[in-house]
């Protein structure tokens, strides 16, 4: 038997890492870093809050996530998310795209009134599937959409007529 001390990896935590940001009401930056938390309570939180939500997903991405202080979800669905640093908060900006601001805008209830902020499902390919997206910009009747869960893949366009939107309920 060896005597040579090993060493011990880290830990890394289980689950998905999800990011919650955006401007308070007088529009300081907030941040936080959640894992492993439930997605469907994280949405309504952030909703709630006027904040956005991303999902990490390189490198890249982790090494300024994890500057972020971990945001606490209560059980009621309310969250504490603490105020950063401005220089932290254009990073994530910068990763995510966007307009920096509050961009969970309520769901719209109709085609017309999409914007850019609000969450829409949009299929990626035949083969891919749908996917949530946020709306960037809109021109008429074309919406640039940036995907929620891959902030780094490049922004796409679909007609309005194509996207689905969620149910407010």
């Amino acid at each position: 038997m060896s005597t040579t001390p090993t060493k011990l990896k880290a830990k890394t935590p289980a689950g998905k890492t999800v990011i919650m940001f955006g401007l308070d009401k007088d529009r300081k930056p907030l941040a936080a870093r959640f894992t492993a938390e439930n997605e469907a309570l994280l949405a309504r939180a952030a909703l709630t809050k006027g904040l956005r939500l991303a999902v990490p997903a390189t490198k890249k991405h982790f090494e300024v996530v994890n500057k972020l202080p971990a945001g606490r979800l209560h059980a009621s669905g309310n969250s504490h998310v603490p105020s950063v640093d401005q220089h932290l908060y254009d990073q994530i900006n910068s990763l995510v795209g966007g307009d920096p601001g509050t961009i969970s805008a309520p769901p719209s209830k109709s085609w017309a009134q999409l914007a850019p902020g609000h969450l829409v499902i949009a299929q990626a390919t035949a083969d891919d599937g749908w996917w949530p997206a946020i709306i960037t910009k809109r021109s008429n009747d074309t919406l640039t959409l940036k995907w929620r869960d891959y902030p780094s893949e490049s922004e796409i366009a679909r007609p309005v007529s194509s996207v689905a939107l969620l149910n407010n309920d």
